[in-house]
């Protein structure tokens, strides 16, 4: 999806700020948003496993990971607007 603050949580494979836990909570929502249009689309996806499944593994992880970090108000805050 382009996110470049994503792509350099990545690259470093921490989140070390506030700002950096909103925009992979809201980058999570945004992919959820994509797996929904590519599932409406009947885009052929690379897994056998529906987009939900992966999804909520996804939410699992990085929910986790945020809470375990102290930044699980970012996450919520995010999760509210949904």
């Amino acid at each position: 999806l382009g996110n470049s603050v994503v792509l350099g949580i990545l690259a470093i494979g921490e989140v070390n700020n506030s700002r950096e836990a909103l925009c992979l909570s809201e980058f999570f929502w945004e992919l959820v948003d994509a797996s929904i249009k590519d599932e409406t689309a009947k885009t052929q996806l690379p897994w056998g496993e529906g987009a939900e499944f992966w999804n909520e593994k996804l939410m699992n992880s990085l929910s986790g990971y945020l809470e375990k970090s102290g930044y699980e108000n970012e996450w919520d805050e995010i999760a509210e607007k949904q």
